[in-house]
């Protein structure tokens, strides 16, 4: 048999397990199933490229801002810029970034009052923490209840990677309304504190997909971090 002929036939079996477990089980994923067979799950980094760029040895401050006039608790910019450093730092695969040194956005939020902090641009809070690079990220709207009477978060947010030394953005992101869970959850069955810091967590990994490789298909099970209780 020759190999295209034997490439053929591979690829009709996959797709005829593809429909039988499609028709036994009504699942319309099983149609990606190809796919994955053939590619894996991970996609590359949305900006794969401008990552490559940064050098190895680097110091990168996340920094998180909004003019939502949120306070305490509700304020997301010390959770999400956590959460953000926690996601990328653990999942970008090339080997250099092992060695890149993570400023915590406490340093931030020690050098600078909140008016200041506001006011400063990207460029320069990342000088004055002695950050090479500045994952910048304006939180334009963060919401976290459906109702009075449901749970449902939702923002949106602009990203960019900034290099300080060169005093330019290497990328400008807009990204999509996130929102999450897709089906609301009752109020009376979780915490609002507890929940806003799972939606942070989600909405860090979406971010997180423009700088490290990701599953595209893993928002098909997101109702289940919030089973009956």
């Amino acid at each position: 048999m020759t190999n295209a002929r034997s490439k053929l036939l591979t690829l009709a079996l996959i797709a005829l397990s593809s429909l039988t477990l499609l028709s036994a089980s009504g699942c319309a994923g099983a149609l990606m199933m190809p796919y994955y067979l053939i590619y894996g799950t991970d996609s590359p980094a949305i900006h794969q490229n401008e990552v490559k760029e940064i050098k190895k040895g680097s110091k990168i401050v996340v920094v998180c801002r909004s003019n939502l006039n949120l306070f305490g608790a509700a304020n997301p910019n010390a959770d999400l810029a956590t959460g953000i450093t926690c996601v990328v730092s653990k999942n970008l695969k090339d080997k250099k970034k092992k060695k890149l040194e993570w400023i915590p956005f406490t340093k931030v939020e020690e050098m600078f009052d909140e008016e200041e902090f506001n006011s400063t641009s990207f460029e320069k809070i990342g000088a004055k923490v002695g950050a090479d690079y500045v994952i910048g990220v304006e939180i334009d709207s963060f919401e976290t209840r459906h109702s009075t009477q449901f749970y449902q978060g939702s923002a949106k947010v602009l990203v960019r990677l900034v290099d300080v030394e060169k005093q330019e953005t290497m990328f400008r992101e807009s990204l999509p309304q996130f929102t999450y869970p897709p089906t609301p959850v009752p109020t009376s069955d979780y915490d609002e504190v507890e929940f806003q810091k799972l939606f942070i967590v989600k909405l860090s990994k979406v971010i997180a997909t423009l700088f490290c490789p990701y599953d595209p298909h893993e928002q098909y099970a997101q109702d289940s971090d919030f089973p009956e209780r």
